[in-house]
């Protein structure tokens, strides 16, 4: 457990490293447990939140506070993505060509887990989610 603890904490870390370096047209942000409102998600179609009141409504008050202040968003919007599947399930940004790509990757393991990862993205990027032919670990 004390491993998990330091591996979860690092991340987080170097999160918040990542947002403190300045305006990136793509952030991750850190959502600290799970979302106060249930809703089924699908990691193809990300929920897309431009104001915190669309954030409140999607996870919560006290998550919104959280991610406003990862974020501003005057420049940003939150694309959150929810899903259920592998505990080994990865979802990937990149940018390329102007286009934010999300990648999801199925996992091989059949532990069924809940996924909740959130991003800010530059309100002016286009952006797009790809599923891979591959699986992965």
């Amino acid at each position: 457990m004390g491993i998990q603890n330091g591996v979860i904490g690092f991340g987080v870390l170097l999160s918040l490293l990542v947002l403190a370096s300045g305006d990136k047209l793509v952030q991750p942000l850190v959502v600290k447990g799970p979302p106060a409102i249930k809703r089924r998600g699908n990691v193809l179609v990300p929920h897309s939140a431009d104001s915190k009141k669309e954030v409140v409504g999607l996870l919560g008050l006290q998550q919104a506070e959280n991610i406003e202040k990862q974020m501003s968003f005057e420049t940003h919007r939150v694309l959150l993505f929810q899903w259920a599947g592998s505990g080994q399930d990865t979802l990937v940004s990149t940018i390329h060509d102007g286009v934010a790509t999300f990648q999801y990757t199925r996992g091989r393991t059949r532990d069924l887990r809940q996924h909740l990862q959130a991003y800010a993205l530059d309100r002016q990027m286009v952006w797009e989610v790809t599923e891979s032919d591959k699986t992965g670990l």
